[in-house]
């Protein structure tokens, strides 16, 4: 397995090739998603020591249950269900966030006795919001990032592996030739 400095240059490497052939539709969507794939939200999010855990410094705990639930190599190398799953995993901890963040906004009210009155003039429905939020350039283009930046590591991976194993039978022809 290439280490996660490897994956790290590979990914970089790759970068610009994306970029001058796939010209995305928003370069800073494309560029974030590619970068937060490449450094955050790696394959290797499943084992907790990682480079990628790592670099979530005081928030690196929330990849211990990830570690858990999923076995290195597992489902979090498949390209694209991989990454999904690890979406749907920190969409859970941000439904988490927010549960904890409004249960506290509610015991302040109600220990304060107060209201507080939102006036809401929405011209759009919340499903509209989110479907065109979804839909942007920039959403598509940080997912395409995202997704790519995981493809080329899960190819190292194998690329890497597949060349140790030539090596190892290589050496293993030589040997037995040699006696």
């Amino acid at each position: 397995m290439a280490s996660g400095k490897t994956h790290d240059i590979i990914n970089l490497a790759a970068f610009p090739v994306f970029v001058y052939y796939l010209k995305p539709e928003s370069f800073v969507g494309f560029f974030a998603g590619y970068m937060i794939g490449t450094f955050f939200l790696s394959p290797d999010n499943d084992i907790f020591h990682s480079i990628p855990n790592k670099r979530w410094k005081f928030l690196r705990f929330i990849w211990k249950p990830y570690t858990i639930l999923f076995s290195h190599r597992g489902l979090s190398h498949i390209p694209i269900i991989g990454m999904l799953l690890k979406l749907l995993y920190l969409l859970m901890w941000v439904f988490i966030l927010l549960f904890i963040l409004l249960s506290l906004l509610l015991i302040v009210m109600y220990v304060g006795n107060f209201t507080i009155t939102i006036p809401v003039n929405i011209e759009k429905t919340p499903e509209e919001i989110l479907k065109s939020a979804l839909l942007s350039p920039f959403s598509i283009s940080f997912l395409v990032g995202l997704f790519l930046s995981e493809i080329v590591h899960i190819l190292t991976d194998i690329v890497y592996s597949s060349s140790k194993k030539l090596i190892k039978i290589y050496k293993s022809a030589n040997i037995s030739k040699n006696h």
